[in-house]
């Protein structure tokens, strides 16, 4: 058996599943929310191990990748976003 951290290590990505993990960050049970919204409730909850920081920052090149794709901020398609990242 392979360890995980080789099998990620080697893992090709697609957008969909650039677009499957940013969706997740952008998720809390009341809706969706801003990623540093969602990055301070996991943190909250688990705690931050040492490749917290690498994930978050891979997740805001995600976000950023599809923010070029669709020529603005994704927040614009999501709705509530806003207003439930505020509560």
């Amino acid at each position: 058996m392979f360890p995980r951290k080789i099998i990620f290590k080697n893992a090709v990505y697609d957008d969909y599943d650039r677009l499957v993990q940013l969706c997740d960050a952008l998720a809390l049970p009341t809706g969706f929310c801003l990623l540093e919204k969602r990055f301070v409730d996991v943190a909250i909850r688990y705690g931050t191990p040492p490749p917290t920081v690498e994930r978050w920052k891979k997740i805001l090149e995600i976000k950023a990748l599809f923010d070029r794709k669709v020529n603005g901020s994704i927040y614009q398609l999501l709705p509530g976003v806003i207003e439930s990242s505020f509560r």
